[in-house]
């Protein structure tokens, strides 16, 4: 999907979007590295569904106006993990499965809003929700790329790796790029047509 193809409307439906996948995402992580035995993102106020506790500005901009983007990234200390650095895995396929569940959850909402709503909110409605289902498949998979500050990025904790804050910034600044080039997309277009074709059935 080019720049031209979005319209207002998408716009729209992506920064409701965003407000979801956010709390949810950045919840579910947070939430993991604490029941694995790091209590810090308690202590960063990340253990939250609130989105606004999570999104980033780039990020947000990037899954707005090109579908892709990324949460603040979650501090977690590994050392604190009962199950060892392998913790870091477990919390980022958790980010990643939790924003499946909310595509089938959202989708399994679009037969029931076209029931029960007006026809116009109904086909607006519906829209919506089939929008940022699909949003929530690239983000998930979007997630899971092990450059920071992607989720997928912690994997760098599990190397006992520190990425300092200037290097996430000019890497923040590649993906946005490749974001807007449509490269994105082609990479993981693929893996969602898998996802989409099971979750969105």
């Amino acid at each position: 999907m080019g720049l031209q193809e979005v319209t207002i409307q998408l716009i729209a439906f992506r920064v409701l979007a965003i407000l979801i996948i956010a709390g949810v995402h950045g919840g579910v992580v947070a939430g993991t590295a604490v029941l694995l035995g790091d209590k810090g993102p308690k202590y960063d106020g990340r253990l939250t569904l609130a989105p606004t506790g999570h999104m980033d500005l780039v990020g947000s901009i990037s899954l707005i106006v090109f579908g892709f983007g990324w949460i603040r990234p979650v501090a977690i200390d590994a050392e604190q993990f009962r199950i060892g650095r392998i913790g870091i895995v477990v919390v980022i396929l958790a980010g990643f499965l939790g924003l499946n569940v909310v595509a089938a959850l959202l989708e399994a909402l679009v037969v029931p809003t076209l029931t029960t709503l007006p026809h116009t909110a109904a086909l607006a409605t519906a829209a919506f929700l089939r929008t940022a289902s699909d949003v929530s498949i690239y983000f998930a998979l979007f997630s899971l790329v092990p450059i920071p500050p992607l989720t997928g990025g912690l994997l760098f904790e599990a190397f006992g790796i520190s990425v300092s804050r200037s290097v996430r910034r000019v890497l923040a600044a590649m993906l946005l790029l490749l974001a807007a080039a449509g490269v994105v997309r082609q990479l993981l277009g693929p893996a969602h047509a898998v996802l989409a074709s099971v979750i969105l059935t």
